[in-house]
C-alpha cells in the first residue's frame, strides 16, 4: 500500500507547455481583433499620452496589447494548471491503484493491478535536468465510441517515486496473479536494477545507420551507373565497329572528352558526399536516440530501456504481448540485419510510442536472442511449398504491367518530343526495378504455423515478417476469385488482438491448401 499522493510540482509546467500553442493563437486573435478599434480612436490615444506623458504610435501599442493579451492568458492557463495538479491523486487501496483528479468535475479512476498492461518510465530532457520522470499507465482499453483511449495515468513524478511505484505494481501483480500466495500481504517490492540479458554496442549504432538509409540511394547508385555504363558502351560500340581493337585508345579519348562524362562523374561524386553525410548524421542520430539499449527478462515482464537525451523505460507484461513484427528493408536483406517490434496491449497505441525489442541484430541469431527474453515466440520460418502460379502474381503481372506503362510513356515522348535517351533510360531503370520487386516479393512471401506461434512473412524491398501468438489470433480468411482458385492460390489475413482496431497480417497469393490446416490449429 502507499499513501495518497500527489505528483511532482513540476508537472504544472509540463500542462502549461501543452497548451502554449492555443496561449499565443488565442492572445494574438484577441489582441488584433482589439487593437485596430484601439488605434483609431484618437481620444483614446490622446488619454493614454495624457496619463502616462508618452507619445505611443500604434505599432508600439499594437506590440504593448499583443505582450499584455498573451501574459494574461497565460497567467490564467498556469493557475488552471496549478488548480488541476493541487487536485490530482494518486494511491493504492488493496489490488488497485486509484487515480483521482478534478475539485468540481471530480474524476476517480479505479485501475486493477492485474489489468495494467504497461508501464513507460520516460524521460525527456527537463525532466533529467529537474530529476523527475514521466509515468504512463495503460490497460488497453478502448472507450465506447470504438477509439484508443489515452494512457489512464499520464503524471510526472520524482524518479524515486516513479520507480517505487513502478516497482509496487509489478509487486502486486505478481502476488494478484497467484491466489496461493494472495494471503501474504506483501508490500511493495524493492526497486532494483534489473538483470540486463541484451546490450547494444556503437558498431549496431554503425550498422543501424549504414542500413536504415532509404532505398533512394540504390536508385542513384543504379542511375548513375547505368548513364556511365550507357555513355561508355555507346561511344565503345560506335568506334569498335569501325576500327576494332587497334582504336581502343582513341575511343577512350572521345569518351573522356565528352560533357556528359564529367556530368556523370560530378553526379557520382555528388552521390558519394550525400550519402557520406547522409550515414553520418544517421550513425549520430542511431548512437544518441538508441544509447545504452538495453532489454531484461523479470519473471512475467520483459523491461527495456534506452535514450541519451530522452530516455525512454518501458516495462511489457508477457502475456500482453500478441504478436513480434520482424522489419528488413533492402539493405537489411542484403547484411543479413533486422528489426523487432512487439505488438503490445496498451503500448504502441499512440502515433509516437513504438514497443521496440531489438533495434538491429543478425537475422540468424534471431532465434537465439528471443530464446532469452521471449522464449515464447522462438521458431523456424519453414517456408511451406509455393504453388508456382504465384509467381504470375508476384512477378509476371506486375512486370508486364509495369511494362506497358513505361513502353507507353516511351513511345509518347517519342512521338511528342522525338527521341529522349533519358526517358529511355529511366524506363529501363524502374522496369528492372519492378522485377527486383516482384522477385524478392515472390521469395519473401511465407506462411507457417504451430502450436504457439502463426508466422506470416510478405514484402520486396521492405520485408516484414509476423509471429503471433497461436491464442491471440481472432480470425482467419482466405480471400480469392474464380481465377487464382482454378491455380490453387489465394490471399491469408490474419486479424489478431492488438492495441488497433485493425491488427492484420497479410500474405498473398499462395496455395489456398494450408487453409483448413491453419483455421483448425487456430481454433484449437
Amino acid at each position: 500500500m502507499f499513501e495518497r499522493r500527489r505528483c511532482h510540482f513540476t508537472h504544472i509546467f509540463e500542462l502549461f507547455f501543452r497548451f502554449i500553442y492555443v496561449i499565443l493563437v488565442m492572445a494574438f486573435t484577441i489582441a488584433f481583433n482589439i487593437v485596430g478599434d484601439v488605434a483609431s480612436k484618437e481620444d483614446l490615444m490622446n488619454d493614454i499620452k495624457g496619463a502616462s506623458g508618452v507619445v505611443m504610435s500604434s505599432g508600439m501599442l499594437t506590440f504593448l496589447i499583443v505582450i499584455g493579451t498573451v501574459l494574461l492568458v497565460s497567467l490564467i492557463m498556469l493557475l488552471y494548471c496549478a488548480f488541476k495538479w493541487r487536485y490530482t491523486f494518486v494511491s493504492a487501496e488493496e489490488n488497485t491503484l486509484i487515480y483521482e483528479s478534478g475539485r468540481f468535475l471530480r474524476k476517480r479512476v479505479a485501475i486493477p493491478f492485474e489489468k495494467i498492461n504497461t508501464i513507460d518510465m520516460g524521460r525527456n530532457l527537463f525532466e533529467r535536468m529537474v530529476g523527475t520522470c514521466r509515468l504512463k499507465i495503460d490497460t488497453g482499453a478502448y472507450s465506447t465510441k470504438q477509439e484508443k483511449n489515452t494512457a489512464e495515468m499520464n503524471l510526472v513524478f520524482s524518479l524515486k517515486e516513479a520507480e517505487e511505484i513502478r516497482a509496487f505494481i509489478l509487486g502486486r501483480a505478481e502476488l494478484d496473479s497467484r491466489a496461493e500466495e494472495a494471503e501474504t500481504g506483501k508490500a511493495a517490492v524493492e526497486a532494483r536494477e534489473p538483470n540486463w540479458v541484451i546490450r547494444t554496442g556503437m558498431s549496431d549504432f554503425v550498422l543501424y545507420g549504414l542500413t536504415s538509409s532509404s532505398v533512394w540511394k540504390l536508385f542513384w547508385i543504379v542511375v548513375a551507373g547505368f548513364f556511365f555504363v550507357v555513355e561508355i558502351a555507346q561511344g565503345f560500340l560506335e568506334e569498335a565497329l569501325d576500327y576494332l581493337l587497334p582504336y581502343i585508345e582513341r575511343v577512350t579519348d572521345v569518351i573522356a572528352g565528352t560533357n556528359i562524362v564529367l556530368i556523370i562523374l560530378g553526379m557520382l561524386l555528388f552521390y558519394l558526399v550525400s550519402a557520406l553525410i547522409s550515414d553520418i548524421w544517421t550513425v549520430i542520430w542511431a548512437a544518441i536516440r538508441f544509447a545504452d539499449f538495453r532489454v531484461a527478462r523479470e519473471g512475467r515482464n520483459v523491461i527495456v530501456r534506452y535514450g541519451l537525451i530522452t530516455v525512454k523505460n518501458y516495462t511489457l507484461q508477457v502475456r500482453n504481448i500478441h504478436a513480434l513484427v520482424i522489419k528488413q528493408n533492402v539493405f537489411q536483406q542484403m547484411l543479413g540485419r533486422c528489426s523487432v517490434e512487439a505488438v503490445c496491449m496498451g503500448f504502441g497505441d499512440e502515433k509516437t510510442e513504438t514497443a521496440l525489442l531489438l533495434p538491429i541484430i543478425r537475422t540468424a541469431d534471431l532465434n537465439r536472442l528471443l530464446g532469452v527474453i521471449l522464449p515464447e515466440y522462438v521458431t523456424e520460418m519453414n517456408v511451406r511449398p509455393r504453388n508456382k502460379a504465384g509467381i504470375y502474381y508476384h512477378i509476371v503481372r506486375p512486370v508486364v504491367c509495369w511494362g506497358a506503362v513505361l513502353g507507353g510513356l516511351c513511345v509518347a515522348c517519342r512521338a511528342f518530343a522525338g527521341v529522349s535517351p533519358l526517358v529511355d533510360a529511366l524506363a529501363i531503370i524502374a522496369f528492372a526495378a519492378a522485377i527486383g520487386k516482384g522477385v524478392l516479393s515472390y521469395r519473401n512471401t511465407a506462411l507457417d504455423w504451430n502450436d504457439n506461434v502463426v508466422s506470416v512473412q510478405r514484402g520486396g524491398f521492405k520485408k516484414v515478417a509476423y509471429r503471433i501468438r497461436t491464442d491471440a489470433v481472432q480470425e482467419v480468411q482466405l480471400k480469392t476469385n474464380v481465377i487464382k482458385k482454378c491455380f490453387g492460390v489465394g490471399s491469408y489475413y490474419v486479424h489478431f488482438h492488438g492495441p488497433r482496431l485493425n491488427n492484420t497480417s497479410v500474405s498473398r497469393n499462395i496455395s489456398d491448401r494450408f487453409f483448413a490446416d491453419l483455421a483448425e490449429t487456430v481454433e484449437d
